[in-house]
């Protein structure tokens, strides 16, 4: 090769490493299927420094598109108090499924922040709440995108939504990365809802900031769906805590102003299907005294009732029991002074007669010549 041709095609590969600072491999694979051939690759992972310059990232060759099947993955590193601001300038807007996935950390479980392409005509700005950002390209058609990312002290304000799908314990973390590095200068919200009975947390504050008067970094719980409901406490210095929900929806708010050096925490969160009668009582103590106070009174009045009712009776039968004697006094004053069977005066009991024959005359004091006058 002539030295001069030599030297422009090293210094054609200096500018185009300058202009796209992250240039994807060669495909390293080619597989056939029937008359057509496509072509996959797994682009290496490649590491990025963010400053607060602007600068640019895109696809291989852009503006022209990837190959069908590629996927591309790049980790973007921020100075240690800052985090990293990404904005998509130009994707491959077309509905054929390419994905531009921005993860706010370095790891494979890190949050998702949100996709853009794949149909998407709204270009999006995505800023990270530590110092790391993972941007991964998945060609399932061909594509290409252009972004420009920065690095910086920025306020970060995010809520997320969580909901028992899978009725498994999770974990909350501002940071799912194995990585731990304190949070600053965030306001960070999550709801959960269930369908069971109640929301149990268990928060681990152990390397939390330590806040004179929850002024730069403290966590809330809220007992229902916004902030606008019951305060179940609020915490700013190391300490572990449980709470439980009254109900169906839980609010955690964290929050981190710029000034703070930072915090951080873990939560773990189920979904409970037990009696949720203990758990009300103590956070509405007010309102189950009033409950318990009026259901007290309603059984007093009850059983006042049922007494009253008693005596009414017992009178009533009382005064029939009386009147049913007064009434066999006068019928044995009709009938004369009440005499049992065989007592003296009164003839002998026909039993005694038909045995004994009928009495004599002499038994009776009767003389028989005498004469009857009737």
């Amino acid at each position: 090769m002539h030295p001069r041709m030599a030297l422009s095609t090293i210094c054609g590969v200096v500018l185009v490493s300058a202009i796209l600072p992250a240039v994807s491999s060669e495909p390293i694979t080619s597989t056939t299927t029937g008359p057509t051939t496509t072509a996959s690759s797994v682009c290496s992972t490649i590491s990025l420094s963010a400053s607060e310059t602007p600068k640019l990232l895109s696809s291989s060759h852009y503006p022209l598109n990837l190959p069908k099947g590629w996927i591309c993955s790049w980790t973007i590193e921020a100075k240690e108090t800052e985090k990293v601001r990404v904005t998509v300038l130009a994707c491959d807007k077309s509905s054929y499924g390419d994905q531009l996935a921005v993860f706010d950390g370095a790891g494979p479980r890190d949050y998702r922040m949100g996709d853009v392409c794949a149909g998407k005509k709204k270009l999006e700005t995505f800023t990270s709440i530590g110092r790391y950002m993972r941007i991964e390209f998945n060609t399932s058609n061909k594509g290409m995108f252009e972004l420009r990312y920065t690095s910086g002290n920025y306020h970060v304000h995010r809520h997320e939504e969580i909901s028992d799908d899978n009725y498994s314990r999770s974990v909350i973390s501002p940071l799912r990365q194995t990585r731990r590095e304190n949070i600053r200068n965030v306001d960070l919200s999550w709801r959960l809802r269930t369908t069971a009975t109640i929301i149990d947390l268990s928060m681990n504050l152990s390397s939390f900031q330590n806040s004179e008067g929850c002024v730069t970094d403290y966590i809330e719980v809220f007992d229902g769906y916004h902030v606008s409901d019951p305060s179940l406490g609020k915490w700013c210095r190391g300490e572990d805590v449980s709470v439980s929900s009254s109900g169906k929806y839980l609010y955690v708010k964290f929050h981190s102003d710029v000034n703070s050096p930072g915090s951080t925490f873990e939560i773990a969160y189920g979904f409970l299907f037990v009696c949720a009668f203990p758990v009300m009582v103590n956070r509405h103590p007010m309102m189950f005294g009033v409950i318990a106070g009026v259901l007290t009174l309603a059984v007093l009045i009850l059983v006042c009732v049922c007494v009253l009712r008693s005596r009414k009776r017992r009178r009533s039968q009382a005064s029939a029991e009386k009147g049913n004697a007064k009434g066999s006094d006068k019928a044995s004053e009709l009938k004369g002074p009440c005499v049992s069977a065989g007592s003296p005066g009164l003839p002998p009991s026909y039993d005694h007669a038909v045995a004994s024959g009928p009495p004599t005359y002499q038994s009776l004091g009767l003389n028989p010549d005498d004469k009857v006058v009737v």
